[in-house]
């Protein structure tokens, strides 16, 4: 009880700490700032190659609707990374070799089934995130299964992977929705198991 308490008061002191970000633009174009289709640059911390997957797989347009109240936990270039080296990847860390690899090596129905399932049909801000793991509630996704929350980390359903956690900028507020970085690409199944 004492380590729940504990990190009940260090999540305050970190919201605390937050200063949430407020734009009259859609996700779309929040992640579109990154660059354009086909753009990367050197830094890792943006969605470069976020936004080249969502093109890929067509679901940019889901994500401009501003009627819409989502939730995307967005991997940033630096997660994308980490993905291709843990499935082999022995190329240069750089977003187009990472990007290229990627697209050859990862079906086209699990890129998409991967990227819904770092959407939840509703807006859900950092308290949201964090109430949901005191209480052992899962997070729905547009994919189907759901995330498991743990404070600022979310339990990855391939266990071979390391689970993925919050990173900055988090709360970014969009027309419709909200967005939160997250360090790792989040996998709906075991890799072993997938279509």
């Amino acid at each position: 009880m004492k380590r729940v308490l504990t990190l009940i008061a260090v999540s305050g002191v970190a919201l605390g700490c937050l200063t949430s970000t407020s734009a009259a633009a859609t996700i779309k174009e929040l992640v579109e700032q990154s660059g354009g289709p086909g753009e990367f640059d050197t830094n890792r911390y943006d969605y470069d190659i976020l936004l080249n997957a969502l093109l890929a797989a067509g679901l940019d347009g889901a994500l401009d609707n501003a009627e819409d109240d989502l939730t995307v936990f967005a991997p940033n270039d630096r997660a994308f990374i980490r993905l291709a080296r843990d499935l082999d990847y022995k190329g240069p860390r750089n977003e187009q070799d990472v990007w290229d690899f990627l697209l050859d090596n990862v079906p086209l129905d699990l890129l998409t089934d991967i990227l819904t399932y770092h959407v939840a049909p509703e807006s859900l801000d950092l308290i949201d995130v964090i109430l949901a793991s005191i209480f052992g509630e899962t997070i729905p996704t547009l994919q189907g299964e759901t995330i498991e929350p743990f404070f600022f980390i979310f339990i990855d359903n391939e266990p071979a992977l390391r689970n993925p956690r919050l990173f900055v900028p988090f709360n970014v507020r969009a027309d419709n929705g909200i967005i939160h970085t997250i360090n790792r690409v989040l996998i709906p199944f075991p890799l072993s198991e997938s279509p």
